[in-house]
């Protein structure tokens, strides 16, 4: 093995699966005209709006849980990690609910589940924290994987390497050049524990072009 990466730590919507939520209509439910992160939104209510919205919230959820795709090659990657003894957790915004709908419907297993419901959430470091001290694993023995501002913030925030996954289908994030890596497919994990600087090289040719979607589009 060519690497000292012990632990990777994914994020679940838009990087182990294909993002089902429709933002545009939960933000339409919640009466939310801004975009601006929407657990941080929720969390700054009165606590009778709070609740409400919380509950508008999970409906929606629930029902992305039941549509959402895992991507391809996600069961295969997982596999092979094992087989490396690499350790593997997911650390999401999600509510714990969601996720083991998901997880249990797809049949991946994750010793480390760290989600909303466990605060503090991602972005705050103390979500990711919480990961390296179950396993004993150092900062520098850990990549943290996601396709959203708020993955590449909490690894930042940790000390942690981060490895960006923009979706083909999509335009480059205006935020890629802050990765550490950057990959187009998740089976590529196995191939950046091997050769990481290939992966390093992406982020610096994906420079700020003024393009990039919204980072504050998910919740």
């Amino acid at each position: 093995m060519t690497h000292d990466y012990r632990l990777i730590v994914f994020d679940m919507d838009g990087t182990l699966t294909h993002d089902a939520m429709d933002f545009e209509a939960l933000r339409v439910a919640l009466g939310l005209a801004e975009r601006r992160p929407i657990l941080e939104w929720i969390a700054g209510l009165p606590e009778s709006e709070r609740d409400y919205a919380t509950k508008i919230l999970e409906q929606h959820e629930r029902r992305a849980a039941e549509l959402c795709h895992v991507r391809v090659g996600v069961v295969d990657m997982l596999g092979e990690l094992a087989s490396r003894g690499v350790y593997t957790a997911l650390l999401t915004r999600n509510s714990r609910s969601s996720v083991r709908s998901i997880i249990g419907r797809h049949r991946l297993s994750f010793e480390v589940l760290v989600s909303r419901d466990e605060p503090p959430f991602k972005p705050h470091p103390g979500s990711l924290q919480r990961i390296l001290h179950h396993y004993g694993v150092s900062p520098r023995e850990t990549l943290m994987v996601g396709d959203n501002i708020f993955d590449l913030q909490v690894a930042q925030a940790v000390q942690v390497a981060s490895v960006l996954l923009v979706d083909g289908a999509l335009p480059r994030p205006s935020f890629a050049s802050r990765a550490d890596f950057c990959i187009r497919d998740i089976a590529d994990i196995l191939k950046l524990l091997d050769e990481p600087e290939r992966f390093r090289n992406e982020c610096n040719i994906w420079a700020d072009d003024g393009h990039g979607q919204n980072c504050v589009e998910k919740g």
